[in-house]
């Protein structure tokens, strides 16, 4: 699956980002899944389970079938979002709410940000 596939996916499931992932340049594909981060955080702070089940189970079903482009942006821009961002205090109780391909992803990327900041400090 390429960009446009998966943004004009992420579009249709949720009509309500359209004006800013569009407002985002199309080869930007890490800016447009901050955009789909941001309001994955947003659901954590609302508490909205039931729709943060939907973001995270559309991230699950394409993971499989993203392009290496794509795999880099969703570890990078959507993983690292929810790793560091202003909820990452609350990511323990939140992970298990994702399905098994979404969590093994977020936990591969965590144990390497934390393994990267172990290494820099040790040196």
């Amino acid at each position: 699956m390429d960009a446009d596939e998966y943004y004009k996916d992420l579009i249709l499931s949720f009509p309500t980002l359209k004006k800013k992932i569009e407002e985002e340049d199309s080869t930007m594909i890490h800016m447009r899944m901050e955009v789909f981060a941001d309001y994955t955080i947003d659901q954590i702070k609302r508490k909205d389970w039931n729709e943060l089940k939907r973001c995270f189970d559309f991230q699950e079903s394409r993971i499989e079938k993203l392009n290496s482009e794509l795999v880099n942006a969703l570890t990078v821009s959507y993983c690292e979002a929810l790793l560091l961002g202003e909820m990452a205090g609350q990511m323990k109780e939140i992970t298990p709410k994702m399905e098994t391909k979404l969590e093994k992803l977020y936990k591969e990327y965590e144990d390497y940000y934390t393994d990267l900041v172990k290494r820099s400090l040790d040196s």
